[in-house]
């Protein structure tokens, strides 16, 4: 099936568990996979409709959002993982590299989630946590997209009120894109900050708040074969695109974020498909379960690596490859998976219509857990 009662999706958690390979190949040598950077417009898309699903199914039910649960329950699932992996390789850094305190300062930045900010100007080198600045616009979205969801409520707006301001949102975001651009903005401002990226964000709420209704005409053969055309094209943009350069940001970077939510779409339709099979299947689901702790292992592994020995690319591969997944496996089972296991359900309140809603939470299992891990 595609999706059970919990909302779990194998199809997104194994295509991100393609992509984290990819960065990961890109970070050991970016002309390997030059066109990797615009794997994080699906990744953001992702996101935004995974999370725009949990918040608006609970709004529908309930009718309000439970902001300080929500982002507990946010903080758990990313931050035990994430301390490990700072502690570990700040250790490393400080015995292994003449001068720690950039890997300080980069490991303070990281654990506050403000990691993008430091790398909006004169950005040359990648810091040992490097790859966490999309973390950090990832919880800057977890902090303001419930609150505005919950400030929409207070205001008693309706499903089209909600979607016509995500879609001003949008369209301010890309006019602001455009305004930097022509105000000689550098490069790093547009892609580390998260001002630049909410397009995509709302483009993947878009999708949760209108799957109901998408559910069933992405079923149709027309539609079906133009989200498969797009998915392809989204996989065309990813080798003839250039994110490294401005004009990524006046065209390139929104066809992306269309072209991403197509091929999500596909991947949560009740129809099957090849990219559907594809990323649903029995190795791609596994290595998208841990591909959180994967995208955490692996910059500071390659920066230790690069710091101290500087190996040939192909070496360096060999040995980040197998070590990354062995930590990742691990810092999966004996962190995350603990951890969500003690994760409280979400608070019992009063449905709006009781009949279809248990007043027992259900107990913790081991899909309940993988639709956390998703989230």
């Amino acid at each position: 099936m595609n999706r059970n009662q919990t909302g779990y999706y194998p199809s997104l958690d194994g295509v991100r568990g393609w992509m984290a390979f990819g960065v990961l190949v890109a970070h050991i040598h970016l002309p390997w996979f030059p066109g990797a950077m615009i794997l994080m417009e699906l990744f953001f898309v992702i996101s935004g409709f995974l999370i725009t699903s949990i918040i608006w199914r609970n709004a529908t039910k309930y009718g309000k959002v439970h902001l300080l649960d929500f982002w507990k329950r946010r903080l758990l699932r990313l931050y035990p993982v994430l301390i490990l992996v700072v502690v570990v390789c700040t250790s490393l850094a400080c015995l292994l590299v003449e001068d720690p305190l950039p890997s300080l300062k980069d490991a303070l930045a990281t654990l506050f989630y403000v990691s993008n900010f430091t790398k909006l100007y004169d950005y040359i080198f990648p810091t040992i946590f490097g790859q966490t600045w999309s973390l950090g616009i990832e919880e800057q979205f977890y902090l303001l997209w419930p609150l505005l969801f919950w400030c929409l409520l207070k205001l008693r707006f309706k499903a089209y009120g909600v979607a016509a301001a995500l879609i001003l949102i949008a369209l301010a975001c890309t006019l602001w894109k455009i305004h930097l651009i022509n105000n000689g903005a550098p490069w790093s401002r547009l892609y580390y900050a998260p001002d630049t990226r909410m397009d995509a964000f709302v483009v993947g709420g878009l999708l949760a708040i209108y799957y109901p209704y998408l559910k069933e005409w992405c079923q149709r053969p027309c539609p079906h074969a133009a989200l498969i055309l797009g998915s392809c094209a989204y996989l065309v943009l990813l080798v003839i695109g250039t994110p490294r350069e401005m004009a990524y940001f006046y065209w390139q970077q929104s066809t992306a974020v269309v072209l991403a939510a197509m091929l999500v779409l596909l991947l949560v339709s009740p129809r099957d498909s090849f990219f559907k099979w594809l990323f649903s299947t029995k190795p791609s689901v596994f290595f998208g379960q841990r591909c959180y702790s994967i995208y955490l292992w692996h910059w500071p592994i390659i920066w230790l690596l690069l710091v101290t020995f500087n190996p040939d690319r192909l070496v360096l591969l060999a040995i980040v490859l197998p070590l990354v997944l062995v930590l990742s496996c691990l810092s999966y089972s004996y962190v995350e998976i603990p951890f969500l296991a003690k994760r409280n359900p979400l608070p019992a309140l009063k449905p709006r219509e009781p009949k279809e809603v248990s007043p027992t939470p259900p107990p913790v299992s081991e899909t309940s857990i993988r639709s956390a891990l998703a989230e």
